[in-house]
């Protein structure tokens, strides 16, 4: 289409220019006839000064080519693209300030209160005060003045804190003791005794508050004998054994060994120590070296 605009353009134009050249040619005379015919043709002559341009032609009918067409369908989705390389981690921030305290939450609930203690015991009355001024009723048989407030009792025994019952006891020996295997090892020194649960005459402790107590005890052997064991008994089970076992064959150095349980009582069980072996000896005196000891740790 656009080559057959420009020929027709082409065309008018030339149209418009024909007059021109026409008047433009000059006419030849005689002698240039001959003077061409005598030799070649004379150089060419100046062009014309070009016409002005002519008016714009029609413009053509578009073809039945190249009429729009309908729009076409949508075309159908396209194929997903491959997922995107996972990005580069990156650094850690600085940690922040830590924040205020937050504000003070509610008060929790209050105890229960503990059980009473027991009473302390009664204290001894005091000296009643005298009747009289010379101590003797009236001679009229009436009773005399009022005497002076007589001194004041002895103080009663403090009784136990309440909701905190105690037991402990610490015994030691002042003198050796050789046994035989089975025997109980016997103490006449008591350092304490709350509660009263060791008894002095059978060297043994009952358990009258049940729970969970803390035993320890330290036997020293004695220059007559060589390792003594010793075991902690309950109710005539071994608990746990100390020995002694001396190096110097002269057995004139004291040596010592100590050891300790935790055990779990009921009221009425009883626990004592007791030599191992038949021919044993423990040291005591003077400086008290064989003890035995134990607490109440907690009550059930």
């Amino acid at each position: 289409m656009e080559k057959t605009y420009l020929m027709i353009v082409c065309l008018l134009i030339g149209y418009q220019l024909e007059p021109a050249w026409s008047q433009a040619t000059i006419a030849p005379d005689e002698n240039s006839m001959q003077s061409c015919n005598a030799c070649c043709q004379g150089p060419a002559g100046l062009p014309g000064v070009p016409g002005a341009a002519g008016a714009a032609g029609v413009p053509g009918v578009a073809g039945a080519a190249s009429a729009a067409g309908n729009n076409g369908l949508p075309g159908r989705d396209g194929i997903k693209g491959e997922a995107g390389r996972k990005g580069d981690m990156s650094e850690r921030g600085e940690r922040g300030e830590p924040g205020l305290p937050g504000p003070q939450g509610p008060s929790g609930d209050r105890g229960e209160r503990g059980l009473q203690g027991f009473p302390g015991k009664v204290g001894p009355g005091g000296i009643a005060g005298m009747d009289g001024s010379n101590g003797r009723p009236g001679s009229d048989g009436s009773p005399g003045p009022a005497g002076s407030p007589g001194s004041s009792g002895l103080k009663g025994q403090k009784g136990e804190a309440g909701g905190q019952r105690r037991s402990a006891f610490s015994v030691a020996k002042t003198s050796s003791q050789i046994g035989n295997s089975g025997d109980t090892l016997t103490f006449d020194d008591i350092e304490t005794n709350i509660g009263g649960h060791y008894n002095p005459s059978t060297n043994k402790f009952t358990c009258q508050i049940p729970g969970t107590y803390v035993f320890m005890f330290t036997i020293a052997s004695s220059s007559s004998s060589h390792d003594p064991h010793v075991y902690l008994m309950k109710d005539g089970s071994r608990k746990t054994l100390a020995i002694v076992r001396e190096t110097d064959s002269g057995g004139s150095i004291y040596l010592q060994a100590s050891q300790g349980v935790v055990l779990q009582l009921d009221v009425g069980n009883q626990v004592w120590l007791q030599f191992g072996s038949s021919g044993d000896a423990v040291h005591g005196y003077p400086n008290e070296s064989t003890t035995f000891s134990g607490f109440l740790l907690y009550e059930d």
